[in-house]
């Protein structure tokens, strides 16, 4: 089950806007006794930024369910793992639809991120560490 708050967010809002919806997030799952089951996440449900943003979820995953919260399975995932900044993210990104592409797999879903680390807890840009999930299908010929 997914907490979130989905919405377009422009580029340059997203330091401000990670802060204020985890924020919100982490006090709803407070107030109401919730158990997150992982780390916080993002989904990315636009390929490219439009000029209204990117169309952007925020979510804890957590144990219950509630009238606001919603069950999220994305099936087959290329998974990579990023130890440093969040600038490298785009590399990422790009090395996975590569991938994908050279092996006969097409984009079946949102792009996520997983957040292993609380960008608040570590002395370096350096010591982030970031799951980065691209769902995939098998193409069709």
């Amino acid at each position: 089950n997914l907490l979130s708050v989905r919405k377009m967010v422009e580029k340059d809002e997203f330091p401000s806007q990670y802060k204020e919806n985890f924020g919100y997030l982490m006090k709803k799952v407070e107030e109401e006794n919730l158990t997150m089951t992982s780390s916080p996440m993002v989904l990315f449900h636009d390929e490219e930024f439009s000029p209204f943003g990117l169309d952007t979820e925020f979510a804890i995953p957590v144990k219950e369910q509630r009238k606001e919260t919603r069950i999220y399975h994305p099936g087959t995932c290329l998974k990579t793992v990023l130890h440093g900044p969040y600038t490298n993210l785009p590399s990422i990104y790009t090395k996975q639809i590569e991938y994908a592409e050279t092996h006969g797999y097409e984009n079946d879903g949102p792009l996520y991120e997983v957040y292993v680390t609380d960008p608040s807890q570590v002395k370096s840009k350096e010591e982030l560490v970031t799951e980065i999930y691209y769902p995939v299908i098998k193409r069709r010929n």
